[in-house]
């Protein structure tokens, strides 16, 4: 028995439903030569339109271009009237877009962004010869700087547990007399810190760093608890067991006004105001929770422009954000972080811009000089900052505050996150108040 009359023998079933002495001689051949399609083929078969009555084709193996993979895993079969296998059309517009731009490096991307026509952005290091810093920059970056001595960095109530874990733990080989602080520099709004969550830091990050973990690691172990030393957590815990009583009078009232909150917040899924797609995102930002005069106007300013912040992430509708952090791990692209954060703060100060001008005062108010930002590297961070010159937006980087690759080098890092939230305290917020808020000095509630 010859290869045709053996065929003429087996069921249509066993050979993908179709009869095959209803195809062609030539189709016959070509069905058992075991041809296994290429790439190209597979993206050709996925693009092509399929007669409802052929058959079926041959299974693909699925392609190793990551691409060509996107196309592949978002094929749609479709009813038999109509097109066999086919593309959704919004599918594939969206994903053209985001692959298109993943594939352009963040480099090229920030030359984009130099020469566009509305609102370019720039990336320039520090330099205080530069003319466009402003004078404000210029003092809170002395300020921190001068936090690279490590003079008077460490809380004096954890000196004698320090004195007592130095004798045997060799980490703590850098401490001296002058790394402790005086009492009067602690403030009332910063949290008291605890030598065993430092630690857990210290020990967590060489983890990270040795076992090559990922960023999201390096953000829940290291990132964000070093947040939490300097701020505090989100949600305040009382200590008193009995709730306080409330104020008698307006002087009581005065003498147990609440500190200003501000409190950090990770945020890596917040996305930009109708930007679903290739926004860039940052990891933290810092913020104010408002207290209830303060409330009152931001639920007004929402009725009027429904967002008060560049992002509709849900958590901070109603709080105001001032610093933004991006986080990455050891050696991977910095540039991408610059991008990150350079796209986000220049949504930030047009939307500050907006309300600005938007205001009901007949004369515009000044805007505030610039806007704080962080970039956080493995063990390394960094303070960045953007302002406004003529119609630019300058990113200005790599200002080093401290590193979690020793122990002191993290109370480095939290007193100079303390610093920065006292600035926001002191200058950022009674400007929001004013200028954004339409409110007075004396318009303060508890």
């Amino acid at each position: 028995m010859n290869i045709s009359q053996w065929l003429d023998t087996i069921e249509p079933k066993a050979l993908d439903q179709t009869d095959p002495r209803q195809l062609p001689e030539t189709f016959k051949r070509k069905r058992r030569q075991m041809h296994t399609p290429t790439t190209s083929e597979t993206q050709m078969d996925v693009a092509l339109d399929v007669a409802p009555d052929a058959t079926p084709p041959i299974k693909r193996q699925r392609p190793n271009n990551p691409i060509d993979n996107d196309l592949y895993m978002n094929r749609t079969p479709r009813a038999r009237s109509g097109k066999a296998w086919s593309i959704s059309d919004k599918t594939t517009s969206s994903r053209s877009s985001v692959t298109s731009t993943s594939r352009t490096s963040p480099t090229k991307r920030l030359a984009r962004l130099e020469v566009a026509p509305e609102n370019p952005v720039l990336v320039a290091q520090i330099s205080r010869n530069d003319t466009r810093i402003p004078a404000e920059l210029k003092a809170i970056l002395g300020e921190l700087d001068s936090f690279q001595s490590r003079v008077g960095i460490v809380p004096s109530y954890l000196g004698t547990e320090i004195d007592a874990r130095a004798e045997y733990d060799d980490n703590f080989y850098n401490f001296t007399p002058s790394t402790f602080e005086a009492d009067s520099a602690a403030t009332i709004s910063d949290p008291k810190l605890s030598l065993y969550e430092i630690l857990k830091v210290f020990e967590s990050a060489r983890e990270c760093l040795n076992e090559d973990h990922a960023e999201a690691t390096w953000n829940t172990l290291v990132h964000w608890p070093v947040f939490e030393l300097a701020l505090g957590s989100i949600a305040d815990v009382a200590e008193a067991a009995n709730p306080v009583s409330a104020p008698r009078d307006q002087a009581e009232c005065e003498s147990r006004q609440q500190p200003i909150r501000v409190r950090g917040m990770p945020c890596t899924t917040a996305r930009l105001i109708d930007r679903t797609h290739g926004s860039k995102m940052v990891d933290y930002c810092i913020f104010v929770e408002p207290q209830a005069r303060e409330a009152t106007k931001i639920a007004q300013l929402r009725e009027r422009f429904l967002y008060i912040n560049h992002t509709d992430y849900y958590p901070l509708r109603r709080r105001p954000i001032v610093l933004s952090a991006e986080s990455k791990k050891p050696g991977e692209n910095a540039r991408n972080a610059q991008l990150q954060l350079s796209v986000w703060q220049a949504a930030q100060w047009a939307i500050l811009e907006k309300m600005l001008s938007a205001g009901e005062e007949t004369e515009r108010p000044a805007a505030v000089p610039f806007l704080p930002a962080l970039i956080i590297q493995g063990h390394e961070w960094h303070f960045a900052a953007s302002t406004r010159f003529n119609n630019e937006t300058i990113l200005w980087i790599q200002q080093p505050i401290g590193a979690t690759e020793s122990i002191l080098g993290i109370f480095q890092i939290v007193r100079a996150l303390r610093h920065i939230a006292a600035w926001i305290r002191g200058t950022y917020w009674p400007w929001y108040r004013r200028a954004v808020l339409h409110l007075q000095e004396t318009d303060r509630s508890i």
